[in-house]
């Protein structure tokens, strides 16, 4: 939904502005919840329905449930993962529904201790039910991911 600023009243810029901040929290919850492995936090950003597709990776996860379960796939792949996500978009068709997409950058750490680069887009679908934001679809678009690399990550300071 693009339209003037002119055209829409305060209350519903009000909206668009309070729902962007949400819509920023999903995704920052992605991140929290999949790197610090905090599965509440993860698995509060979906819609019971909602679709996590991993084209060419570990699968397509549909449901919270199978959202649930991707996070025991992924993470015996992965003993620790590290997501920058930056260059968020978001496109509101209707006031509860918006279309959005990021890229991320993940340092991902090999059960060895090896690590790897990986390089996405998110492309992602948002809706607004009972008056809350959640994801309704998430597409994982990979660029790469590197060849496990022998580099120490150091403790912090």
């Amino acid at each position: 939904m693009t339209t003037s600023i002119g055209t829409r009243s305060l209350e519903e810029r009000i909206d668009e502005m309070e729902s962007r901040a949400a819509i920023a929290d999903i995704i920052a919850g992605y991140c929290e919840g999949t790197d610090r492995r905090d599965l509440d936090r993860f698995m509060g950003i979906w819609h019971d329905d909602a679709e996590y597709l991993i084209p060419g990776g570990r699968g397509d996860f549909h449901g919270t449930e199978e959202i649930r379960r991707s996070q025991e796939v992924i993470g015996k792949v992965w003993k620790e993962t590290y997501h920058w996500t930056t260059n968020h978009t978001a496109h509101f068709e209707s006031p509860d529904r918006a279309t959005g997409r990021s890229d991320a950058f993940a340092v991902c750490v090999h059960p060895d201790g090896r690590v790897s680069w990986v390089s996405c887009t998110y492309h992602d679908v948002y809706e607004r039910r009972s008056g809350v934001w959640k994801l309704a679809r998430r597409l994982v678009e990979r660029y790469f991911v590197s060849a496990p690399q022998d580099v120490e990550l150091l403790p912090p300071f």
